[in-house]
């Protein structure tokens, strides 16, 4: 009886011992499983893609209530080379109460900021909660691969973007093409892209009157031309050469592609190189008799209408907007919307993100303009442009990854033809 007592007894110390055990090991499987609190900015982030959008006010508010509360003079700093981000981040205040007084928009130019953003990704610093750039080339090898910009994509019925567009996140896409006074000349004097290098086609004339800014100083326009060395851009200039001259293209040993010898035939047939995209097409009123065609953004369009003698947009063309041109039409490229892994507000930086890639924030950035256009394909531009799908279809399209690939190449070959 003892004996058994005694077994009895065992039983009972081992099955405690073991429960105990069970309990200890789920209660630490519980805490192992429980996400900790997110610290960095890239894991704030990916906090942030899985709240609603009240979530997330929630989680911007407190932060940003918790950093003024521990320095009175913080502010969230929205950076960019547009001032459309400007008008956001005014309308921003008026819908989120909590952060007025308390967003500040700072005006960037590309070619001053980027050594501000490299010397910041070096050192591992601040430099504002919110950037918005251009410029493929230097988002690729100075921020991508740096891991310095990072991307937040807002999700919900309001929100669609297309394959490519959010990693990195696009926020705003643009045009440029070419444009021309047709009061003169007609819609049709530009119909092929390789009368732009001077050559005659069979039915139709070489042109001698372009005016572009130089790639050398304005980075959009070294991406465009690299662009014209892609294997879309060697698709679209062998069936446009075919068109335009009657007969199919051979190729030239002393060139990489047919790319590189449309490149180097347009830039040297190039007449006029000048220092303003803006001051250009608001010359564009006196350029009736020449038909100067004027490679600039299609967004130029507001600074001509702003003219004082208030000239017709119904005077000029535009190829891929009012005109058909084959081969293609001009150059869409991209702003990015992207947070810095410094930045000290990231919950309030994807809110705005949010607010700005919404229709009511495209709205008041950009809203009842011609040539801008929002990543999100819910919100269409204005009635007289064309749908974003349009643009794609008859420009080539900067790729990140190609100006990449490409970049150092075709960057030495377009400074030979240019003398440099």
């Amino acid at each position: 009886m003892k004996n058994t007592k005694k077994v009895l007894a065992l039983v009972l110390a081992f099955i405690m011992v073991f429960s105990l055990a069970a309990c200890g090991g789920k209660s630490n499987n519980q805490n192992n499983s429980s996400s900790a609190e997110p610290t960095t900015v890239a894991e704030k982030i990916a906090a942030a893609q899985k709240m609603s959008e009240a979530e997330l006010e929630a989680a911007a508010k407190a932060e940003m209530e918790a950093a003024v509360a521990a320095d009175a003079k913080t502010v969230f700093n929205a950076d960019s080379l547009t001032s459309g981000v400007k008008k956001v981040a005014a309308a921003f205040e008026k819908k989120y109460p909590w952060a007025e007084g308390k967003i500040v928009y700072n005006s960037r130019k590309g070619s001053e900021y980027q050594p501000v953003l490299d010397a910041a990704a070096k050192a591992d610093q601040y430099v504002a909660d919110f950037v918005m750039i251009q410029d493929a080339a230097f988002l690729k090898f100075n921020m991508l691969d740096a891991g310095f910009l990072l991307s937040y994509t807002p999700s919900g019925d309001g929100f669609k973007f297309n394959e490519g567009t959010t990693n990195p996140q696009v926020g705003v896409t643009f045009n440029k093409v070419f444009l021309w006074n047709n009061t003169k000349v007609g819609k049709d004097q530009l119909k092929n892209v390789w009368q732009l290098t001077g050559a005659d086609g069979v039915s139709l004339k070489g042109l001698h009157n372009a005016s572009v800014q130089s790639p050398l100083g304005e980075d959009i326009n070294m991406n465009f031309f690299i662009m014209m060395t892609s294997p879309d851009a060697v698709k679209r200039l062998t069936a446009a050469y075919k068109s335009y001259f009657g007969k199919d293209y051979v190729a030239d040993p002393n060139y990489k592609n047919i790319g590189y010898q449309f490149l180097a035939e347009f830039a040297k047939n190039i007449q006029y190189w000048h220092k303003s995209d803006t001051s250009e097409v608001k010359a564009l009123v006196n350029y009736a008799d020449d038909g100067r065609i004027v490679f600039a953004g299609l967004a130029k369009l507001k600074d001509y209408m702003g003219l004082e003698s208030k000239p017709s947009v119904a005077d000029l063309s535009g190829a891929g907007w009012n005109a058909d041109v084959e081969g293609f039409s001009g150059f869409v490229y991209n702003m990015w919307t992207l947070i810095p892994k410094t930045a000290k507000l990231p919950y309030t930086s994807c809110l705005f993100i949010r607010y700005l890639l919404s229709e009511e924030g495209f709205k008041a950035g950009w809203g009842g303009q011609y040539g801008y256009y929002s990543a999100n394909v819910n919100i269409k531009p204005i009635d007289g442009d064309q749908p974003l799908d349009n643009w794609h279809k008859t420009c080539l399209v900067e790729d990140v990854d190609y100006i990449g690939s490409a970049y150092s190449d075709a960057q030495r070959f377009i400074k030979q033809q240019l003398g440099q």
